[in-house]
C-alpha cells in the first residue's frame, strides 16, 4: 500500500510511582484501538524521571505494549538523561543510563521503510554528547540514506532543530546545539529531507525552512504557561499528530481527543521547576486507587 496513516505521540511522561498523566494516555490508547494507524512513533520523554527511576522506563515499555499496532520509540531527556551543559535536572546522559534504555527498548535510533518513504529516528540526546555512540549514530544516519534515493525521507527525534532561527548560536537547551544542528541541517539539504518531526516543547508548531518542513508535536501529558511561546503560532494544548502519506506527499494535523485534559503545570514549575520533583502518586498502592501521597 502506498497510502497510509502514521501517528506521532510525544512527551507522555508515564510513571508507576507518579501516575499523574496516565488518564490522557488511556484515552490515546483507546483512540488507537478505535482507528489503528499503520505505525505509531513516540518521540521522547516517555518517563517522568527515567534517569533516577529505572522503573519509569520499565513502566513506559509496559504501556507502549498496550498499543494495537507496531510502534517505535526514541528517548528524551526525561528517559536517559540530559545533554550537557544542561544541569537543570542534574542527570546528564551517560553510557550507563543509555544502556538502561537499550535494555528495555532495544535501540535508540532506527530506520524504517514504509510505502514510498524512509523514516529515520534519531536519539537527540546523543547529538553533541561526546559519547562514543554519537559518532556511531552519525555513521548510521549516512548509511540509512544510502540506496534510498527513490524514497522520500522524514526524520523523527525528541528536540527540535532550533527555536527561532537556524543560525542561532546560544546553547539553547530546548533545541539542538549549534554544531549538531548544522550537521543535521546539512544532511537534510544534501538528501532533500521532507520533514523533521520533534517533541520536547509541549506545543504544536509547523514551519518551513526552504523545502524542509519542521513539525513540533505537543505532549499528551501537560502544558506550561510559565514561559512565553517560542513562536507566536505555536499551540499549547495536549494532543498528538496524525500524518497521512500518499506517494511522496504527506499532510500532518494536530489531533485533540475530546477526553484529553490539557493539564497546565504552571504553578508547579514556578514552585519546583520540573515534574521530576512531583510527589508520589502511585498507580495502584495497596488495593487500588490513588492512595495516600497523591497531590
Amino acid at each position: 500500500m502506498s497510502d497510509f496513516r502514521l501517528v506521532q505521540v510525544s512527551d507522555i511522561h508515564l510513571s508507576r510511582k507518579r501516575a499523574y498523566f496516565l488518564d490522557n494516555w488511556d484515552v490515546f490508547v483507546e483512540a488507537m484501538r478505535a482507528d489503528p494507524p499503520r505505525r505509531i512513533y513516540v518521540t521522547g520523554d516517555l518517563c517522568v524521571n527515567g534517569p533516577n527511576e529505572p522503573d519509569d522506563i520499565a513502566f513506559a515499555r509496559e504501556q507502549l505494549d498496550r498499543l494495537p499496532v507496531p510502534w517505535r520509540a526514541l528517548p528524551g531527556n526525561h528517559d536517559s538523561g540530559e545533554l550537557p551543559p544542561d544541569v537543570r535536572l542534574g542527570k546528564p546522559l551517560t553510557a550507563e543510563r543509555r544502556e538502561i534504555w537499550l535494555e528495555h527498548f532495544g535501540c535508540d535510533y532506527w530506520v524504517e521503510d514504509l510505502g514510498a518513504w524512509c523514516f529515520i529516528g534519531l536519539n537527540a540526546q546523543l547529538i553533541d554528547s561526546g559519547l562514543e555512540a554519537e559518532e556511531a549514530q552519525w555513521r548510521f544516519l549516512d548509511a540509512a540514506a544510502e540506496g534510498r534515493a527513490g524514497r522520500a525521507l522524514g526524520i523523527f527525534l525528541h528536540k527540535p532543530l532550533y527555536l527561532r532561527r537556524p543560525d542561532e548560536t546560544d546553547q539553547a537547551l530546548s533545541a539542538l546545539m549549534p554544531q549538531g544542528r548544522a550537521k543535521l541541517l546539512a544532511f537534510c539539504t544534501a538528501h532533500k529531507v521532507k520533514f523533521v518531526a520533534s517533541g520536547h516543547l509541549h506545543c504544536y508548531r509547523a514551519l518551513r525552512l526552504g523545502g524542509l518542513r519542521m513539525i513540533w508535536a505537543p505532549g499528551t501529558s501537560f502544558v506550561s504557561s510559565v514561559k512565553a511561546m517560542p513562536a507566536p503560532k505555536a499551540v499549547r494544548r495536549a494532543g498528538y499528530l496524525e500524518y497521512r502519506f500518499s506517494g511522496r506527499q504527506f499532510t500532518a494535523r494536530l489531533v485533540e481527543p475530546p477526553m484529553f485534559v490539557s493539564h497546565d503545570f504552571r504553578n508547579w514549575f514556578l514552585d519546583k521547576g520540573s515534574t521530576v520533583h512531583l510527589p508520589p502518586r502511585p498507580l495502584r498502592p495497596g488495593e487500588g486507587g490513588w492512595g495516600e501521597g497523591g497531590a
